[in-house]
């Protein structure tokens, strides 16, 4: 073989491998695409049978999407509803106002969890009793729905506040307790929209300023619709409207440990703590900080949740986010698509 020859030989050899693993590419390509394909079957073919079994549901949805391995896997827009389409969130805002006192705290705009709620609200000329219920109320207590100040969350109390003046003062001074702070845990929307509150005051803007700045910016979330409340603050409980991919997006950030795209959004340490202190609330959940986790689930996942079926499930061991929204002001279906979500977590 002459020195030509050998040449030839050595560079077929030196190529072999580079084909190799582009056949391999190839290949991995292609079963991956037919294991996305067998899970949209999956999701499809159970979509199918819940709709066609709960006719309320199938008229309530407005949309599910799930996102794997950084994909898209599914994503389905129902009743006149489209992937632009915004949603009110209901509570999911409250998940959010929990993610921003993370960063708040970071920043060191905010010193300590254990800060009392009221050293936040000088303006308000609290009663003598108000001042010893409450003064041992905690930014943390406020973050895990233990504040110990009563509420029904379907009673015309939570209107009161809702339409007052001062919520805030209202809130403080009227509201009493029917436990000592950190002693329970009390679903309490009002007490989340507190935390709006103590946001602005601590960072020196409004809660969608910092927001915007610091969390839906990065994300590229553009925010076009926030109710205020009649002083003008930014609920922190309710009625932020986000499109399906926001909530994606959200997931995906809490999925990297707080990173997206390469950017530092929120801590480690904070998105581990949204859940690691979570507190036995209900049969079917615990509470975190503003974030709700599994009871006794596998595989282990924790969501944000809204009335009437708007939810956003993280899954970590199984690299997967679903989002879903709903007919807001109509609450029926809010179970049943949390659990048509949670059996699609099973089932993938």
């Amino acid at each position: 073989m002459d020195h030509h020859g050998r040449i030839l030989d050595i560079r077929s050899e030196m190529r072999l491998p580079y084909i190799l693993s582009f056949v391999l590419i190839i290949l991995l390509s292609a079963c991956s695409q037919e294991s996305v394909t067998a899970q949209t079957e999956i999701v499809e073919k159970r979509l199918n049978e819940a709709f066609s079994q709960d006719s309320f549901m199938a008229g309530d949805i407005h949309s599910i999407t799930l996102y794997r391995d950084h994909k898209e896997l599914y994503s389905g827009y129902f009743n006149g509803y489209t992937a632009d389409s915004l949603n009110n969130v209901k509570s999911i805002t409250k998940s959010i106002i929990g993610l921003l006192i993370g960063i708040a705290l970071d920043q060191g705009h905010i010193k300590s969890l254990r800060e009392p709620a009221l050293s936040y609200f000088d303006e308000c000329e609290l009663t003598k009793k108000a001042q010893q219920e409450k003064q041992d109320i905690t930014i943390e207590h406020l973050l895990m729905m233990q504040s110990g100040i009563a509420w029904n969350n379907r009673a015309l109390i939570k209107d009161d506040w809702w339409f007052h003046d001062r919520p805030h003062c209202f809130l403080l001074n009227e509201f009493p307790m029917d436990t000592l702070p950190g002693k329970e845990f009390s679903y309490n929307s009002a007490v989340a929209h507190l935390l709006s509150g103590i946001l602005s005051r601590a960072t020196g803007e409004s809660t969608l300023s910092f927001a915007r700045k610091q969390l839906f910016g990065p994300l590229g979330i553009e925010i076009n619709s926030w109710a205020q409340d009649h002083p003008g603050e930014y609920y922190g409980n309710s009625e932020l409207s986000l499109k399906p991919v926001d909530l994606i997006k959200i997931g995906q950030m809490l999925l990297h440990h707080g990173q997206y795209q390469g950017q530092s959004i929120l801590s480690p340490k904070w998105v581990a703590a949204l859940t690691e202190k979570a507190y036995d609330a209900t049969p079917l959940m615990d509470y975190g900080y503003l974030w709700m986790t599994a009871k006794n689930d596998a595989p282990f996942f924790y969501f944000a949740g809204g009335s009437g079926g708007q939810h956003l499930f993280v899954v970590p061991d199984k690299d997967l986010i679903v989002v879903t929204t709903a007919h807001w002001d109509n609450a029926r279906s809010t179970v049943e698509i949390m659990k048509l979500a949670v059996s699609l977590i099973k089932q993938l």
